[in-house]
C-alpha cells in the first residue's frame, strides 16, 4: 500500500579548515523562535534525510510519548556546537517553538561530519518544513499551553461535535453506538482542525508525494478521523475509528503492521476497514505478503464511528501473527474516485500496537 513522505530539503553552508584534527559542526537558528532538536534519535535508526517515509516516520516519532525524552534548544539567532560526532552521516530531527501556533514546523536536516573538512555550518530555517507537529502531543506534551492561558486547539479536547441524527437503516442495520460507559481506550486524538502537510496519491500505476492544498479528496466524507481507540484482552481485538462526518462508500482506512522499522523494510501486513463495502455493514479485509487477500473479523459501521471486532482464536492464529510480537502500526483514510480511478491517502499516526491493551 502507499506511504506517505515526502523528500528532505536541507539548507547548509559548508566552510572548513585544511589539516583540522578533529570534526566539529556548529548549527545556526536563523528563525526568531527557539529551535528544539536531537541528533540521531533513537526512535528512527536508519532514516535518511532523503527516505521517501521520512514525514511518517518522523511524525510517528514525535506522536509516541516516550518519558525522558529531551531536546537540546537553540535560541533565536543563536550558534550551537556539536562536537564528538563520530565520522559520517548524523540527522538532526528539530522542531520550532512558535509561541502564536498550534502546529510546529519541523526540520530533519543530514549532518556531515568530516575531520578531513574541520568545521561544518548548518543554517536551519523553519521554511520549507518537512511536516508540522501538534503541541501539547506526545513527545510534544511539555510544550502544552497553561490552563490558564490562551484556550489550546489541543486533539485531546478539542473534538467535532458527534452527529446525534437516526442512522439510515441500510447503514447500520440495526446497530446502534455502544454505551458511554463502554468506551475504549483512546490511542490517538485528532484536532478538527487536523491538516497532513503532505498526502500520496495514485494513478495509472504513477505514485506522486503531494502538497495537501493539491488533493481532490481531503475533507470528502469520511477521510476526517478524529479518534482512533482500542483494546486487547481475552476476548480478542476490538478497534473503533470516531469519524464525526460518516462515511462513503469510497472511503477505507488501513492499519498498516510492521515487525521492525529497519531502512527499506516494507510493511508484512495491512488490514483495510472498509465502512460500508455490504448494505448495512463494513468488511475488514487482510492484505499479507504471498497471500490472497481475505476477510478479517466483523466490522459494524454507526452513524460517526466503524468498530472492527476480532475473536482471540482468530487473532492469535490469523495474519497479524505474522506482524510480530511488538508491531507498530500506521492509520492512514483512502479515498478512491471510481471515475478518475484516482487513490489519495492521507497519514494520520504511527502508534506501538501494545498500547491497544494498556488501559482495561
Amino acid at each position: 500500500m502507499r506511504k506517505i513522505a515526502i523528500a528532505a530539503i536541507v539548507a547548509a553552508f559548508l566552510c572548513g579548515a585544511a589539516g583540522a584534527q578533529s570534526a566539529t559542526i556548529t548549527l545556526q537558528n536563523q528563525e526568531d523562535s527557539t529551535l528544539y532538536y536531537v541528533v540521531d534519535p533513537q526512535g528512527l535508526a536508519g532514516l535518511s534525510a532523503g527516505s521517501p517515509l521520512l514525514a511518517s516516520k518522523v511524525a510517528g516519532y514525535f506522536s509516541a510519548s516516550v518519558p525522558g525524552t529531551s531536546f537540546a534548544a537553540l535560541a533565536p539567532q543563536a550558534e550551537a556546537r556539536l562536537t564528538g560526532l563520530s565520522e559520517g552521516t548524523h540527522l538532526l530531527v528539530g522542531f520550532f517553538a512558535q509561541l502564536d501556533s498550534e502546529d510546529f514546523p519541523v526540520r530533519v536536516v543530514a549532518l556531515q561530519s568530516d575531520s578531513s573538512v574541520g568545521e561544518r555550518f548548518y543554517a536551519v530555517f523553519a521554511s520549507p518544513a518537512q511536516l508540522s507537529v501538534r503541541r501539547g502531543i506526545g513527545k510534544l506534551a511539555q510544550f502544552a499551553r497553561p490552563a490558564q492561558g490562551t484556550a489550546v486547539a489541543n486533539p485531546s479536547t478539542d473534538r467535532t461535535a458527534q452527529t446525534v441524527a437516526t442512522v439510515a437503516a441500510s447503514q447500520t442495520a440495526g446497530a446502534t453506538r455502544p454505551a458511554e460507559g463502554d468506551e475504549l481506550p483512546e490511542i490517538a486524538t485528532f484536532s478538527a482542525a487536523y491538516d497532513p502537510s503532505v498526502f500520496t496519491k495514485e494513478t495509472g500505476g504513477a505514485f506522486a508525494v503531494l502538497p495537501i492544498a493539491e488533493s481532490r479528496s481531503w475533507k470528502q466524507t469520511g477521510t476526517r478521523i478524529t479518534a482512533v481507540k482500542g483494546t486487547v484482552d481475552s476476548a480478542g481485538l476490538k478497534l473503533s475509528l470516531d469519524v464525526p462526518g460518516g462515511f462513503a462508500p469510497s472511503v477505507s482506512y488501513f492499519l498498516y503492521f510492521f515487525d521492525t522499522r529497519a531502512s527499506g523494510r516494507e510493511n508484512p501486513v495491512t488490514l483495510e476497514i472498509q465502512p460500508l463495502a455490504r448494505p448495512g455493514r463494513g468488511v475488514c479485509i487482510v492484505w499479507q505478503k504471498g497471500s490472497a487477500p481475505r476477510l478479517l473479523g466483523t466490522v459494524k459501521t454507526f452513524v460517526s464511528s466503524v468498530e472492527l471486532q476480532v475473536g482471540a482464536d482468530e487473532l492469535v492464529s490469523g495474519a497479524l501473527s505474522a506482524a510480530g510480537s511488538e508491531p507498530t502500526v500506521d492509520l492512514t483514510a483512502g479515498w478512491y474516485d471510481k471515475a478518475l480511478r484516482v487513490w489519495e491517502e492521507f497519514y494520520y499516526t504511527t502508534f506501538p500496537a501494545p498500547t491497544i491493551s494498556a488501559t482495561r
